[in-house]
């Protein structure tokens, strides 16, 4: 037997084999300087007046018809003569009907806005035109423009459009069909999106890449993202063309291409990715395994050069959290920070819809349900909860040593609160630890092994555990 060692865990983040322990997965935790408290979610609580004095107040559902919101959206509207700016919160919902909140207006009503009405949920996009904030509704039935000082106008003749960006002063729509085409309003006026004139028209997407899904304006270019790729648009001499910037080998899922600081992102059955756009490349975020093969439900938004991102994971481990108790199309919640790529997993929530949300002082990522709180509009909060329930926690290292020598491990000492579980997995069995007290617990054992794993779960609402130290003698 030779001298005793030590394998000491303080990076409960780590995947990098040179660096310590390794992680094989974890959620409902924050791996960040030891293991805390995650993300969750609750009730959105909105602000009435700039003033915090004043208090907040959640959306008053009983002035409506909806059973299940289907889209959330933020209009900002800048009156000239007065000066005043204008926050809205729009609300579609399945009785098809479209509501509006003023925020910061001590109301906590939603009103059936101008009696408007959509067969589908409208996608959105709000942009300046004129010297005026305006915003298109986009649904599979009409097109409404509301520009500031005006009310909203429809437009039967539409065709149906799947996305929207705007750039240097020109409107891009990809459209259900034909998929092929890329549209474009120089003047901005999205009615004649589908329509050859003098200002609008299309550049037409002649090579294997797939359908056009979405457009999306980055770093002052232009970029429509493919079936199973990129496309770039430029300008030469007041003439769109198109050139190809990257080739997928697996379908790209549209809904989760966001851009998030100097990168886009989006996601693939093959993990998660970036583009800066120039160049694709793979994170090391370790989401790869557990990929629901199909994720056509799986969105994503940015917000403070975080990557939100809803999808559906596999997590093959038999347990049933929260959502996944009954029909779910999402149950979990990925948010990676783009300057370092470290993450954040939230198991147990099956959120529909994403909206940042950036109002004066008042700054949340909003959040709507395909299942459970359906009827209400949520927001993602530091709890490990979702509507106050208590999310359970888990953590699950990778080998600990990375040789097959034989080991005897003989303590484990690790500074945590109280009721945390460390389950020790060896080769032939697991024995579990419960701390008794917060701060340093110590436990005995005499255990030989070629190969250990440890896991961590708590049910608490805010688990801490900052260290773990296990003693062995290698033969």
């Amino acid at each position: 037997m030779r001298d005793k060692k030590q394998f000491v865990i303080e990076d409960f983040g780590n995947i990098d084999r040179d660096k310590g322990v390794t992680v094989e997965r974890f959620y409902n935790l924050n791996p960040s300087s030891g293991l805390k408290q995650s993300l969750g979610v609750e009730l959105a609580k909105f602000p009435k007046r700039d003033d915090p004095s004043y208090g907040d107040y959640s959306l008053d559902m009983t002035m409506t018809t909806i059973n299940q919101i289907e889209s959330i959206s933020i209009f900002k509207q800048f009156f000239p003569v007065s000066g005043n700016t204008n926050f809205r919160i729009l609300l579609y919902g399945d009785d098809e009907k479209l509501y509006i909140n003023e925020m910061f207006m001590l109301n906590d009503n939603l009103l059936w806005l101008y009696d408007l009405t959509f067969e589908s949920a409208p996608i959105t996009l709000a942009f300046k035109k004129d010297d005026m904030d305006a915003i298109i509704l986009a649904s599979q039935d009409k097109m409404v423009i509301w520009t500031t000082d005006y009310l909203p106008y429809t437009v039967t003749d539409a065709p149906i459009i799947t996305s929207m960006c705007m750039n240097d002063g020109v409107l891009f729509c990809t459209l259900v069909e034909p998929a092929f085409k890329l549209w474009y309003a120089t003047d901005l006026r999205a009615e004649n999106i589908g329509k050859l004139s003098s200002n609008s028209g299309y550049i037409t997407l002649a090579d294997e890449l797939g359908y056009a899904k979405k457009v999306v304006a980055f770093n002052e270019s232009v970029y429509v993202f493919r079936e199973y790729g990129i496309s770039k648009i430029s300008v030469v001499k007041n003439e769109f063309s198109i050139s190809q910037v990257y080739i997928s080998r697996t379908q790209i899922l549209t809904n989760t291409v966001s851009a998030c600081g100097d990168v886009i992102m989006f996601c693939t059955k093959e993990g998660l990715y970036t583009f800066n756009g120039v160049k694709v490349t793979k994170t090391n975020v370790n989401i790869f395994d557990i990929l629901n093969n199909f994720n056509g439900n799986a969105v994503a938004e940015s917000f403070k050069n975080k990557y939100y991102l809803a999808l559906k994971l596999d997590f093959n481990d038999g347990k049933t959290i929260a959502c996944e108790s009954g029909t779910y199309k999402n149950n979990a919640l990925l948010v990676v920070d783009t300057l370092d790529y470290s993450y954040q997993l939230v198991r147990g929530v099956d959120i529909k819809q994403l909206l940042p949300v950036f109002a004066r002082d008042y700054e949340r990522m909003l959040v709507i349900f395909n299942s459970g709180n359906v009827g209400v509009v949520g927001q993602v909060i530091d709890s490990s909860s979702s509507f106050d329930v208590s999310l359970p926690k888990y953590w699950l290292s990778g080998e600990l040593t990375d040789n097959y020598n034989v080991k005897l491990f003989t303590k484990l000492v690790v500074e945590a609160d109280e009721n945390v579980k460390f389950n020790f997995i060896y080769d032939n069995g697991q024995i579990t630890f419960t701390t008794y007290k917060e701060g340093i617990n110590e436990f005995c054992f005499k255990i030989c092994s070629k190969q250990a794993k440890l896991e961590i779960t708590s049910d608490s609402a805010d688990m801490n555990v900052k260290k773990a130290v296990f003693d062995y003698y290698e033969y």
